[in-house]
């Protein structure tokens, strides 16, 4: 497939999630893990049904590599701030990215709670709906407002910290210059939590880090990562990571 017809074929899985908890009234209650809601199961469901018959491999963070029949990889996260949604906080999105032998590609977050698109194919930027977006300039810790996950490191004295409680979105955030940065000091990310977020962003212009050096883009489902992301090298630095290294 080229990097259109894949795009399609994300907003349409992407679409399928939106068209299955249209529904849906059953936010609150749990799936089969104790980390897993009912809405993930569903969401995980509608992805698939659309994914599969392209043959393409999926990493779906709810039921984990299906192989395929082709090099390309799509990782998945079927609902990400599923916590959020389960209250109905209106941050949760799904999140889907197409990986090559040369890193991510194609890379779609659709917000379902209000219908956000963000999406980038590499080499050709990043957009919010039709609209093109790109990351601040900010250079300096203490004029940053910055994404979190969890709780803020007290070795980092930004100007502000927002802790939003979906990764993919919060990435999105930085890519469209809402927020200067985004950190997971906690290391705790799997791959599709931000995956499709990191393209996003250096197609905006932001560049990427993993706070112990190591790749961010994977296939190991049990594998977690810390990932860092900055509107300039200068501000990853002072984040704690080698600007000299996007990942």
């Amino acid at each position: 497939m080229n990097s259109r017809d894949l795009l399609l074929l994300l907003d349409e899985a992407a679409g399928a999630v939106q068209k299955a908890l249209e529904t849906f009234d059953r936010w609150g209650d749990g799936g089969e893990r104790p980390d897993q809601y009912a809405l993930d199961q569903v969401a995980d469901s509608a992805v698939l049904e659309v994914l599969m018959p392209s043959g393409l491999s999926v990493l779906s963070e709810e039921s984990g590599l299906v192989q395929g029949n082709t090099s390309e990889l799509v990782i998945v996260d079927p609902v990400d701030g599923s916590t959020n949604a389960s209250r109905r906080i209106p941050h949760y999105c799904t999140s889907l990215c197409v990986v090559d032998d040369k890193g991510p590609s194609v890379a779609l977050v659709l917000n379902l709670a209000h219908g956000e698109r963000f999406h980038a194919v590499r080499g050709e930027g990043a957009f919010l709906d039709s609209d093109a977006i790109q990351s601040t300039d900010c250079e300096q810790l203490d004029e940053a407002i910055i994404g979190v996950a969890g709780v803020p490191p007290p070795s980092l004295n930004p100007r502000q910290y927002r802790s939003f409680g979906a990764a993919a979105l919060d990435l999105c955030s930085v890519a469209a210059g809402r927020v200067d940065a985004y950190i997971d000091p906690l290391a705790h990310h799997g791959v599709w939590d931000y995956a499709a977020g990191v393209l996003i962003c250096q197609e905006a212009g932001a560049v990427v880090g993993e706070l112990q050096g190591r790749d961010l883009i994977h296939s190991d489902h049990a594998a977690r990562r810390g990932p860092v992301v900055a509107a300039s090298p200068d501000l990853l630095a002072q984040l704690g990571v080698d600007p000299a290294i996007d990942r």
